[in-house]
């Protein structure tokens, strides 16, 4: 997985105020995606480096997603877990009132988490990430996408 990793400034983003726990917006995540027909699911934590990674994954309509939470830091060494929950939550919110307004279908909304096997590893990703780690290959037409994880 490939957690992204941001350096924050005090008092220079909105989010740096932030007061609310890390597992309160997981859980208004959570509540979020079931309103909306998301099944299965789940969380997970690797706590095996230094900096703990946050995933969520869940399906909907057969369709599986993963969420990796980016790690955030203020001034290069103060780990900030809960402005990345919230930053989470407010983007995965605005998506769904896409969806809510019939802007957008649930999966055109919310592609860029759909979890897909990078053909480089075999391992299951997020869109997002795998487009970002072979943009080369999209002008040159050789992007290969392989079925989503089952």
């Amino acid at each position: 997985m490939t957690h992204r990793i941001a350096y924050l400034k005090p008092k220079r983003h909105i989010y740096t105020r932030t007061l609310v726990p890390f597992e309160r917006s997981l859980g208004e995540i959570k509540k979020m995606l079931i309103q909306n027909g998301c099944s299965r699911i789940g969380t997970q934590e690797d706590m095996r480096g230094e900096i703990p990674l946050h995933t969520l994954i869940f399906e909907k309509d057969e369709i599986p997603y993963i969420i990796e939470f980016p790690i955030i830091y203020e001034n290069r060494n103060k780990l900030r877990m809960d402005i990345s929950g919230r930053i989470i939550k407010d983007r995965i919110k605005a998506l769904l009132i896409e969806v809510e307004i019939g802007a957008s279908p649930f999966t055109a909304a919310m592609v860029q988490f759909v979890a897909i096997v990078d053909h480089t590893t075999g391992r299951p990703v997020q869109m997002e990430n795998y487009i970002i780690n072979h943009q080369k290959e999209i002008p040159a037409g050789t992007l290969f996408l392989t079925g989503a994880v089952k």
